[in-house]
């Protein structure tokens, strides 16, 4: 007997070059992205099956997955999930509605994408924080 499971996968995507990002609410300015995490939960029978979901998610999806490298961050078999209120710390955005349909095989739920910068481009806006600081007293 083949019995549904449920699985949280994480992936990282590093670009090959550096993306442009929309300007963040907080800075107002554009930035360039190296890379992302997104976290996925799904149902199926094996972590093989579950990791081919992501993996055939991500080729759908990314923007160009031939310039891309492709990773499992993390994979987890998640026993005995049966309340959403066990899942409420990892994940904020996760609904009642979105956690109804972990009985069906397939992707459940997906998450934000967390775009990071490279140490370089982060240590330069820490530099132009610390000016502008200075500049304002």
């Amino acid at each position: 007997m083949n019995i549904m499971r449920y699985y949280i996968i994480r992936i990282q995507v590093d670009f090959e070059t550096p993306r442009e990002m929309p300007p963040l609410p907080s800075s107002g300015k554009q930035w360039r992205s190296i890379g992302y995490f997104q976290t996925f939960y799904c149902t199926e029978k094996s972590t093989e099956k579950a990791k081919q979901l992501v993996r055939d998610f991500y080729r759908k999806n990314e923007i160009n997955p031939d310039a891309c490298k492709f990773r499992f961050e993390h994979s987890v078999w998640m026993r005995g999930i049966t309340r959403i209120e066990q899942l409420s710390m990892v994940s904020h955005e996760l609904t009642e509605e979105i956690f109804g349909k972990r009985d069906q095989i397939g992707i459940w739920f997906i998450g934000e994408m967390e775009h990071y910068v490279s140490e370089a481009d982060y240590a330069a806006s820490m530099d132009e924080e610390m000016i502008d600081k200075d500049l304002d007293l």
